[in-house]
C-alpha cells in the first residue's frame, strides 16, 4: 500500500479551524489519499467529507472522535466505520446525541450565567454565523470573551468559562465502545501519552487495566506529540494485545499544526480491518 494518510483530522463542524474545502485541498496538495475526519462527538461532517472525497477521488473513513470517560478520566475514542458500509445502526449516535445535549444544555448555563453578570458580545451574530449566532460549545463562549475585548488572553477566557458553570460532557466508555461495536466500528484510543488540560495521558500499565474493563480495538500510536519512547512503548503494547494501530496529526486548521502524510503501512492492520487494500493484496 503506497497511499499516504492522515487518520485525525477536525473540521469547523466541532472544534476545529479548518474549513473543509480548504482541509481537502490541503490533503490533495500532500498527496493524502486516504483522510479520517473525526469531528467531535456529532455525525454531521460526514456527508461533506464523503463529498469532498469522491471529488478528489480520496478515500475517507467515516468516523467521529467520542469523548468517553473511564474510572473518572477522560478518554477520547476514535470510532472508525468501513467505507463501504459506513457506521451500520444508529447505536452510537444515540450516545453522541446525548453528549452533544449535554454539551449544549452545558454551554447555554455559561452563557446566561455570564450574560447575567453584565458581559456583553456586541459582535455575536457575527462571530457567530455560521452556527445561527449561538455559542454550541464552552470553546465558543470562550472566543466571544477574548474577541469582545473582555479578557487579554484565551487562559483567562477559559478561567472565566470554568467559572461560569462549565462542565465536559462525556459518555461511559463501556457504553461508548458497546455502540460503536453495535454500528460497526472499531474503537481506538486517541492520542494516549498527550496529557494536558482535559486530555489524559495514559500509560501503557494504565491501558492494561483499561482493557481489563473494556475491549478497545486498538490505540493511536503514531502521533505528532508522541517520544520516540512513547511511540515504541504502545508499539510493543498494540503487539502484545493484538490491538490495531492508528496514525493521525489530530489537525485543527493551520494555525494550529497542519496534517501529517504518514505512511500506510502504519496503520496497514487498521486499514484492512476497515476494507481497504493492503500492499499485498
Amino acid at each position: 500500500m503506497n497511499d499516504l494518510i492522515d487518520l485525525h483530522l477536525h473540521t469547523t463542524y466541532s472544534d476545529g479551524h479548518w474549513e473543509p474545502r480548504a482541509l481537502f485541498d490541503h490533503l490533495a496538495e500532500r498527496g493524502i489519499g486516504i483522510a479520517g475526519i473525526m469531528d467531535h462527538d456529532q455525525f454531521d461532517h460526514l456527508p461533506e467529507a464523503l463529498a469532498l472525497g469522491a471529488e478528489r477521488a480520496m478515500t475517507i473513513i467515516p468516523g467521529t472522535e467520542v469523548t468517553a470517560n473511564w474510572r473518572g478520566t477522560a478518554a477520547h475514542i476514535l470510532c472508525y466505520a468501513s467505507p463501504s458500509a459506513g457506521f451500520t445502526s444508529d447505536a452510537l449516535r444515540g450516545v453522541v446525541d446525548g453528549i452533544r445535549a449535554a454539551m449544549l444544555a452545558n454551554t447555554a448555563l455559561i452563557y446566561q450565567t455570564l450574560r447575567q453578570r453584565g458581559y456583553d458580545f456586541p459582535r455575536q451574530r457575527e462571530m457567530l454565523a455560521a452556527q445561527g449566532g449561538q455559542p454550541s460549545r464552552a470553546g465558543d463562549v470562550a472566543r466571544l470573551l477574548l474577541e469582545s475585548g473582555h479578557v487579554a488572553t484565551p487562559a483567562q477566557a477559559m478561567a472565566l468559562v470554568i467559572e461560569a458553570g462549565y462542565r465536559q460532557a462525556t459518555a461511559p466508555l463501556g457504553e461508548v465502545v458497546e455502540a460503536a461495536h453495535a454500528s460497526g466500528a472499531v474503537c481506538l484510543l486517541a492520542h494516549p501519552g498527550r496529557g494536558a488540560g482535559e486530555i489524559h495521558r495514559y500509560e501503557p500499565d494504565e491501558i492494561e487495566m483499561l482493557l481489563r474493563d473494556v475491549r478497545l480495538d486498538g490505540v493511536e500510536v503514531y502521533y505528532p506529540t508522541h517520544t520516540e519512547a512513547q511511540v515504541a512503548a504502545y508499539r510493543d503494547l498494540a503487539g502484545r494485545h493484538d490491538l490495531l494501530i492508528s496514525a493521525g496529526s489530530d489537525s485543527h486548521g493551520p494555525r494550529q499544526r497542519l496534517p501529517i502524510a504518514y505512511q500506510a503501512g502504519q496503520a496497514e492492520a487498521l486499514l484492512t480491518r476497515l476494507g481497504l487494500p493492503t500492499s499485498t493484496e
